[in-house]
């Protein structure tokens, strides 16, 4: 019989197959729309057609080479949960074609999207992304008559093999599916090592290498008919109730892809490993014994890959832990934000910052001058000031608006307030440097990086004023920092609260903020609305809708975050998972290897009085010192990477990186790991050791 792990294997990978593809073609139908060929980026434009030109040139156009092209654009009001495809359809005999009178067919639930003519887009900027339906080469032609048009454009190829290597490399997923690799290769050799005995009884029957091959596959058809209908049955109903069946082929084909590869893997471990049984005199596999040192390398060559991938996944595990429960913590600060949002800028417009700065600068200067906008900018305290030696931290400059809905102490516990009590200033007064206790001694290198950095329009009659905060307070920003560059932290981490920050509250509408300081910090989600109607009125009929595409509101994007970082919680805890069992398997095999080899020895040695750690010294300073690397090689190698920052820090530059900092948590962890990888070798060590004693050695 079929050893049952070799069964299981065959009957997960069918069953992983299908979860990787669903949870890929999930998130690639979130960053792009499917079915298409190429994607077109307008990054700049002369501004000598208009776009109700343009949109005639792209109907045109599809209508002579029988294509489908859409123009993407998000939500005003929802750009994370909501897009809208304007569209135009020649004599396309793609299924794109059919979105117009059907709707655009989402696989993920998690995005809506709305399908318009593309007349319906007015006139639009052209700026942006559109999408082509159809033979790759007419994304090239397309291209051509937007240069005519005095557009500038850049052709992708998204969904092509090379560009979703190049994307997806590294991701989670791709991740996973190794981890699900190394188990499933793992489990099948163990499962063959294991059934060596029997191997050994059919080659003594005249069995070769590809008889036994051929034997165990066809013992694997039915376990794979039944599999496979499950996996098909299960798959789909789930994705009738969650999809309507949308973009089924894809996914069936993805999901045979990806099982056929797995399965191709598996299948090639269990030649391998017969084959390695072979090695053995058929009498003495008979009697199963094993090729104990070619077994053991390679053992050992997939358990020290899986210790330090388990390591690697573990502390991933731990930082997101850390950042998940940090998100979780400030839900009731974004919540109290209510329905505040901030502005999404036209990325088509990158190659134009002056026009960007002279239409959006001043625009967001008068609506904080009128008390309209909280400004919650940031800057790294470190970068503010070069060479002045200034701790990791940061630097908020905010307006006097900002003042009246969060909470800044000084060291008496009074709270700061506005200049006037109701967030607005005249003309030349004060601007407030607000110091935290722990930086009281930096107050002179801070005063002069402030006037000298942030002020590029400095007004001469302001007066900046130094003044202390009480310390340890934290104060939320409306947004979790990932968009400006900070020494001391990741910018995966949410840092929505800020401990102990520099605060320059500016005079609502000062020109101590440029038109560009302004503009950056749109940029970088620091301008805040607390009512959305104001920006829509502002943009709804002006050029600003040229400049400003979206609202993104304050709670939703912080909820949204949430939402990804759980989800590479998930499945980060099931890579690990799957590496823990890796070891326990390579464990199991190490001492199967070991006690089939020297059970007449260790039935001698305990007959004549040997101790258990004498008999088993060998592998137990093998396993001992492996446990001892492990627990050591983070530790080490953190110790060495804070070294080198801590030179860099010490010459007066910034920090190319935080630095690391191994928590309670961390090191929990790596010695949790310690203890089952040394523990489960030693555990079936010691039940190998007594079936010998118990058994003797033949039987053993």
């Amino acid at each position: 019989m079929l050893h049952r792990g070799i069964k299981f294997v065959h009957v997960a990978v069918l069953f992983f197959a299908a979860v990787l593809a669903f949870l890929f073609v999930r998130e690639l139908d979130e960053d792009e729309v499917l079915g298409n060929s190429a994607v077109i980026f307008v990054f700049d434009s002369d501004d000598s057609t208009s776009g109700a030109q343009v949109t005639r040139t792209i109907a045109s156009f599809a209508e002579d080479h029988g294509v489908t092209v859409a123009r993407e654009v998000p939500d005003l009001r929802d750009p994370d949960g909501r897009r809208h495809l304007y569209m135009t359809a020649g004599d396309d005999p793609s299924d794109a074609s059919e979105w117009l009178n059907e709707g655009y067919p989402a696989f993920s639930s998690n995005l809506a999207t709305d399908v318009h003519p593309i007349a319906d887009i007015g006139q639009r900027d052209p700026r942006g992304h559109y999408y082509v339906f159809g033979p790759p080469e007419t994304a090239d032609a397309l291209v051509a008559e937007f240069s005519g048009l005095g557009l500038r454009a850049d052709v992708s190829h998204p969904l092509s093999y090379e560009e979703l290597a190049t994307t997806y490399t590294n991701s989670v997923m791709y991740w996973s599916f190794w981890v699900i690799t190394l188990a499933a290769v793992t489990l099948t050799g163990a499962s063959v090592l294991l059934s060596a005995r029997t191997y050994g009884i059919l080659r003594l029957q005249g069995f070769s290498l590809m008889h036994l091959l051929v034997r165990d596959l066809r013992q694997l058809l039915v376990p794979w008919a039944v599999t496979l209908g499950a996996v098909t049955a299960v798959a789909l109903t789930f994705l009738g109730f969650y999809n309507g069946f949308a973009w089924l082929s894809l996914f069936a084909t993805l999901a045979a892809a990806l099982a056929g590869l797995l399965i191709l893997l598996v299948v090639s471990a269990h030649v391998a490993v017969i084959a390695l049984t072979f090695k053995v005199d058929v009498l003495q596999a008979v009697k199963g014994a094993l090729p104990a040192r070619t077994a053991s390398v390679g053992v050992y060559l997939v358990r020290i890959p899986a210790l330090l991938l388990a390591l690697s996944v573990a502390t991933d595990i731990a930082a997101v832990g850390r950042d998940m429960e940090t998100r979780q913590e400030n839900r009731a600060a974004y919540a109290e934000a209510g329905d505040a949002v901030t502005i999404r800028l036209n990325g088509g417009l990158s190659g134009e910052k002056e026009r960007v700065v002279e239409e959006i600068g001043p625009w967001l200067r008068r609506a904080d001058s009128n008390g309209e906008v909280i400004l919650a900018g940031r800057r790294d305290l470190q970068n503010l000031a070069p060479g002045s030696h200034l701790p990791p931290g940061e630097v908020l400059v905010v307006n006097e608006t900002f003042l009246t809905e969060q909470p800044v102490l000084d060291p008496a516990g009074q709270r700061y307030m506005p200049a006037d009590g109701k967030g607005k200033a005249a003309k030349g007064d004060r601007v407030r440097l607000i110091v935290p206790e722990s930086l009281r001694g930096h107050e002179a290198a801070l005063t002069k990086a402030v006037a000298g950095v942030l002020a590029s329009e400095f007004d001469p009659r302001t007066q900046l004023e130094a003044l202390p905060a009480k310390g340890g307070q934290s104060v939320f920003t409306y947004n979790p920092g990932n968009q400006v560059y900070n020494a001391a932290h990741s910018q995966k981490e949410d840092r929505s609260l800020v401990q102990d920050p520099v605060l320059v509250v500016v005079p609502n509408g000062s020109h101590f903020v440029s038109d560009d300081g302004y503009t950056a910090f749109a940029a970088q989600e620091g301008v805040v609305f607390p009512d959305p109607d104001v920006v829509v009125s502002a943009i709804q009929g002006k050029r600003l809708g040229v400049y400003v595409v979206a609202l993104r509101p304050v709670a939703e994007n912080s909820a949204l975050k949430m939402r990804e970082v759980v989800t590479e919680f998930r499945v980060q805890l099931f890579n690990l998972a799957l590496t823990v069992t890796v070891l326990l398997i390579a464990g199991l095999g190490i001492c199967v290897i070991y006690a089939r080899k020297n059970a007449q020895s260790i039935f001698a040695q305990h007959i004549n009085g040997w101790r258990y750690v004498a008999t088993h010294r060998f592998i137990l300073g093998v396993e001992a010192a492996i446990a001892f690397l492990l627990a050591t090689r983070v530790p080490f190698e953190t110790w060495m990477r804070n070294k080198d920052l801590e030179r860099i820090a010490a010459s007066g530059a910034p920090l190319p990186r935080p630095l690391v900092e191994l928590t309670g948590l961390d090191l929990g962890i790596i010695a949790g790991l310690v203890a089952v990888e040394f523990g489960a070798v030693l555990l079936a060590l010691a039940v190998f050791h007594r079936r010998i004693i118990r058994e003797g050695a033949t039987e053993a």
